[in-house]
């Protein structure tokens, strides 16, 4: 599997990756009747968007969507081809989101925490932002780059705790090593891949 492309948040100037949401309101293609289709293997969703606060509001500024057919207009504007885009790209949108909920944005991946599949963790940042909106007013906004920093230290701790109880397991079982697991027991693999396509906040 892929890595998913993040939404964008400009805040203040600066890119973010949109790492994690709660709450009702960003962009949805099927408000719009419309179904996307896969743009690549980094981008199942078919979709990618590009949010700005501007003026303390929150605001839709840019959509790469890829459709079966004829790309749609969307909130009156056609879609601009240029080539090596992965989608049709809408530019120029000033589209207001009357979200309500709270974003977690990342900036700064760190490349040792990356993994081949859905999206990154906002733990996995160096720099994270959490932005609370009310009908798409920016009411609060928190500097949660050290909460994301003791989340790594606890993850590193807990998977070197675990290589340790495996290699003591290892020395004191002989012969060769278990099977693979039954698929039942699969389970928590298949829950594991199911939240990283989510985008819940997980700090």
């Amino acid at each position: 599997m892929t890595g998913q492309i993040p939404d964008a948040v400009i805040y203040e100037d600066r890119s973010y990756a949109l790492a994690g949401q709660d709450g009702e309101g960003l962009f949805s293609p099927s408000a719009l009747g419309l179904r996307p289709v896969p743009m690549s293997t980094a981008c199942w969703r078919g979709h990618v968007c590009e949010y700005t606060v501007l003026g303390g509001e929150l605001v839709l500024t840019g959509l790469e969507m890829r459709v079966e057919g004829e790309p749609p207009t969307v909130f009156g504007l056609a879609p601009v081809h240029r080539e090596g885009a992965r989608g049709p790209r809408y530019q120029g949108l000033r589209e207001p989101m009357r979200f309500t909920g709270r974003l977690v944005l990342g900036r700064e991946l760190l490349s040792e925490w990356y993994v081949h599949m859905g999206f990154q963790s906002a733990w996995k940042y160096e720099e994270v932002r959490e932005l609370v909106f009310d009908d798409g007013r920016l009411t609060e906004a928190h500097d949660r780059s050290e909460d994301a920093a003791r989340r790594r230290r606890a993850e590193a701790d807990a998977h070197r705790r675990r290589s340790r109880e495996a290699g003591d397991q290892d020395r004191a079982r002989p012969g060769p090593p278990l099977p693979p697991p039954l698929p039942a027991q699969q389970d928590p693999t298949h829950a594991w891949i199911e939240k990283s396509f989510r985008r819940d906040i997980d700090l």
